[in-house]
């Protein structure tokens, strides 16, 4: 049994839970943009007018969480609240075609991103996942998809943190 200090010792867990922390802040900031259309329409201005999207994101975060991001992780956040702003609700029908699974498949080398476990050949069961959810960012993002089996693709949903709850064994 890992003691948690040895836990976030752990590169691959420590870099997921980076992740997962910036995908909850986002997430969080999707939710007041889609419950606030004046906050919004601020953020929209604010994406419009600005010359450097990442120290947007940057100002943003800080305002809204009190957590100063690094430049890479301002980038991401700028990238995903740009996808956020253009996102349409009709889904990209391509990357669910057995060819883009199987090239998914490839690049995983037949593992499911989640849980580690080997896919197999059934493509049925094989599923294509949205790293960042659908319900956040559409389809607006590239490399934004992953394989996985079917039962952490069901378990999976438009949660922000499964990945990083499996690497440490709560779900």
């Amino acid at each position: 049994m890992d003691s948690i200090d040895e836990l976030m010792n752990n590169e691959s867990i420590k870099k997921e839970y980076k992740i997962t922390v910036l995908l909850t802040m986002f997430k969080k900031l999707c939710i007041k943009m889609k419950n606030n259309p004046s906050y919004q329409m601020k953020v929209q201005n604010l994406f419009r007018q600005t010359h450097d999207k990442c120290i947007t994101a940057r100002l943003i975060t800080e305002q809204e969480f009190g957590i100063a991001l690094s430049d890479e992780e301002s980038q991401t956040m700028s990238i995903w609240l740009n996808a956020n702003l253009r996102k349409k609700n009709q889904r990209n029908a391509s990357y669910t075609s057995l060819s883009a699974k199987k090239e998914l498949y490839k690049k995983q080398e037949g593992i499911c991103a989640a849980c580690g476990e080997q896919l197999g050949t059934e493509w049925s069961r094989i599923h294509v996942d949205h790293i960042v959810p659908f319900v956040l960012v559409g389809d607006e993002l590239e490399n934004n998809y992953q394989v996985l089996c079917e039962t952490c693709n069901e378990c999976k949903s438009a949660k922000v943190n499964y990945v990083f709850s499996k690497m440490i064994k709560i779900y």
